[in-house]
């Protein structure tokens, strides 16, 4: 058998992602751009990430903190978070 054919054949079954490992990916990807997101607002993004996507709530990241600046505050809020879900 061609090893690509193989390769073709071979099905890798994948869970989705809990609210709690969403919120720990989020937290950890906040960390790493150096954002600021209070336990509420995480909480709202994993309950937000089981709904949709990883890579939708990771992109919610970057407006809410362009929003929590706007209000002239360094941390994202749930409420920063449910504005911007509900822009986007």
């Amino acid at each position: 058998m061609p090893v690509d054919l193989l390769d073709r054949l071979v099905i890798i079954r994948t869970m989705p992602y809990s609210v709690d490992e969403i919120v720990q990916i989020t937290n950890i990807r906040s960390q790493t751009e150096g954002l600021t997101v209070e336990e509420d607002g995480l909480v709202l993004l994993g309950e937000i990430g089981a709904n949709t996507s990883l890579r939708y709530v990771i992109q919610l990241l970057t407006p809410g903190m362009i929003l929590a600046k706007t209000s002239g505050r360094d941390t994202i809020t749930r409420a920063d978070v449910e504005e911007i879900d509900s822009l986007f």
